[in-house]
């Protein structure tokens, strides 16, 4: 069975994804962000690794390139800091990271 992993800078986003099942973690910088990465990498267990827009602003543009390889599958979500939008979800946006539509 393929997980969801988080990377946020945001402790409220970490919290309420744990609530949901979802194991992540806090990061501070962008080579932190890329380290873990690298290391998640390495547990094919994981099938979608979660990031929220600050962890994609540092990641820079390494996350296009980090994007272009084999699982996990990358995606943005909003975090608690994010313009809440009320049509969008996380089960949106990982709907359509996934290509899936109902």
């Amino acid at each position: 069975m393929m997980k969801f992993y988080l990377l946020t800078d945001d402790p409220d986003t970490l919290v309420g994804l744990r609530l949901a099942g979802i194991q992540g973690k806090l990061l501070q910088n962008g080579s932190d962000a890329l380290c873990e990465i690298e290391s998640l990498r390495s547990d094919s267990s994981i099938g979608m690794l979660l990031i929220t827009p600050n962890i994609s602003k540092m990641l820079g543009n390494s996350l296009t390139e980090l994007k272009k390889k084999n699982l996990p599958l990358i995606t943005e979500i909003p975090d608690s800091f994010s313009q809440n939008n009320s049509t969008d979800n996380v089960t949106d946006y990982i709907r359509n990271a996934v290509g899936i539509k109902f």
